[in-house]
């Protein structure tokens, strides 16, 4: 796990000529205070309008944190692309009678979900996918393996795209998603740190 700041992100965009990113906060296993963390988040994207927050969502179930529509809400309004979950890391599980309230809320805004595959299983995803049609979902993290999974998954629900980057460097996977779902369900990531973007350019170019 490699923390990177802000700075370093800018730097190493403008080296890729990469002119906005939508970033999140990583690595989850150092992170302990998801409100703090949040609140850096967007206080560092402020800073850096090249930057836009993806931050994380958690079911307000415990009544410690705001309930969700004002969180969404917040985050809307601070410029959020995006938001992401980490249902272990943070202590809840997908489940209708425990977290449909925050995927109501996400759909309702068509704020896009942004899911790791690491933390959002392909069977859970596609759950959440059937309860929310409506519901604009970015999945990334996924390897060169996943290719039989991925693309009927793709094209049984048109809400789900799919985020290069990082291990997934399938040969002629592109082409074939494109093919079969097409082009406009990929969206280009580079999941920096962990990887470096030159690789997720070079697989696309």
């Amino acid at each position: 796990s490699e923390i990177v700041s802000a700075p370093d992100l800018i730097r190493s965009m403008k080296r890729h000529r990469i002119s906005r990113a939508l970033v999140r906060i990583t690595p989850e296993n150092l992170d302990s205070d998801v409100t703090l963390s949040n609140a850096k988040l967007l206080a560092a994207c402020r800073k850096n309008r090249a930057l836009i927050p993806c931050p994380v969502m958690v079911p307000a179930t415990a009544g410690d944190l705001e309930p969700e529509w004002k969180l969404a809400a917040n985050f809307i309004r601070a410029g959020a692309g995006a938001v992401t979950i980490r249902p272990a890391a943070d202590g809840w599980m997908i489940a209708d009678w425990l977290s449909d309230p925050l995927f109501k809320v996400l759909q309702d805004r068509r704020l896009p979900l942004v899911c790791l595959q690491r933390m959002v299983p392909f069977d859970a995803l596609a759950k959440l996918a059937q309860r929310f049609p409506r519901l604009p979902i970015i999945l990334a993290e996924c390897g060169y393996r996943d290719q039989r999974i991925l693309l009927p998954l793709l094209e049984a629900f048109a809400t789900i795209h799919l985020s290069i980057g990082n291990n997934y460097v399938v040969h002629g996977g592109l082409e074939q998603i494109a093919a079969r779902v097409g082009a406009t369900r990929l969206i280009f990531g580079t999941h920096f740190p962990v990887s470096e973007p030159a690789t997720a350019i070079g697989y696309l170019m």
